[in-house]
């Protein structure tokens, strides 16, 4: 027999008290299980009316200020679609007056095609063997780039010139715009601008991105053919026009200044060659986000630029 029950002392409880204390801790766990793990116990609280209302509040401002930035991105990318056209339009016109020895005209006058006219005396100068059958004026009449003997035009306008020019000329110098080859198809034009032709409407070419407005291209020989006060600011629509001046402090919009035939009138920017003009995003002529080859960006760019 052991020595301690010969003794009459019990047998040490030791794995009795190892059950006792796992029954009592599982007690404790099925009352309250974050107690056992050393976790104060809390309720769960939902959030408060007011809460909720600051983040809606604080979603709402982040929402605001993703969509005005997308906005600006989206508005550059526009403004940048229409500058980097405008280059190629100017690059595509100088080349032509390379080619040619001037740059093409345009009439922002009432005065059409009558074979002493800008147009006409533009390509009798180019092509003096054009026939007495294919006058100057006839031959201007079909500038149009429908290339057809029908396609017929009155006035070579600033917001139809630069299609009708830039199609260029067939290898015909009788019949320069509209010849036909030995099966009568018409020859090809030797092009200086690759158009969108989508965007050629009713012979004006539209700019990418805007309100279906045309570019526009007036040039130096026409600048003081133009008098401000009556040519305000309105759409392209009525043969209404506009020679940017170089006067920052003039308001295209509010002031009608004297005609460049005025004395002591403005310095119009390039005075020796053309202005190319886009109304930019808003489709609108004479206002601040307008875009030319006359200033980088915007004319408000151009403004914000000289007070720096």
């Amino acid at each position: 027999m052991h020595s301690t029950q010969q003794r009459g002392l019990p047998p040490a409880p030791i794995k009795a008290l190892s059950a006792s204390a796992g029954i009592a801790s599982a007690a404790i766990t099925r009352v309250n299980p974050t107690y056992a793990a050393g976790i104060p116990s809390a309720r769960r609280r939902a959030f408060t009316l007011v809460e909720l209302l600051v983040v809606i509040v604080i979603l709402a401002m982040l929402a605001s200020l993703v969509t005005m930035a997308a906005s600006r991105a989206m508005s550059s990318a526009r403004n940048a679609a229409i500058k980097a056209e405008i280059d190629m339009l100017h690059m595509a016109i100088m080349n032509y007056k390379n080619e040619y020895g001037s740059f093409p005209p345009c009439s922002t006058g009432t005065t059409g095609i009558t074979g002493t006219d800008a147009a006409s005396r533009h390509l009798l100068r180019i092509f003096p063997r054009i026939t007495n059958t294919g006058t100057a004026a006839a031959q201007a009449q079909r500038l149009s780039y429908l290339n057809t003997a029908a396609s017929t035009i009155s006035q070579v306008l600033p917001e139809t010139a630069l299609p009708l020019w830039l199609y260029g000329y067939n290898d015909d110098p009788q019949f320069p715009v509209y010849s036909l080859d030995s099966s009568s198809n018409p020859l090809p034009r030797k092009k200086l601008f690759d158009f969108d032709q989508s965007r050629i409407v009713s012979l004006t070419y539209l700019a990418p991105n805007t309100d279906k407005t045309p570019f526009i291209y007036i040039d130096s020989s026409q600048y003081k053919s133009i008098d401000y006060a009556t040519n305000s600011n309105v759409p392209i629509g009525g043969n209404k026009y506009y020679v940017w001046r170089m006067d920052p402090s003039f308001d295209p919009i509010t002031t009608a200044p004297a005609s460049l035939t005025a004395a002591g009138a403005p310095t119009p920017f390039n005075p020796d060659t053309f202005q190319l003009l886009s109304a930019g995003r808003d489709g609108t002529f004479f206002t601040e986000d307008d875009i030319s080859n006359m200033w980088k960006g915007t004319w408000k760019d151009y403004l914000d630029s000289l007070n720096q």
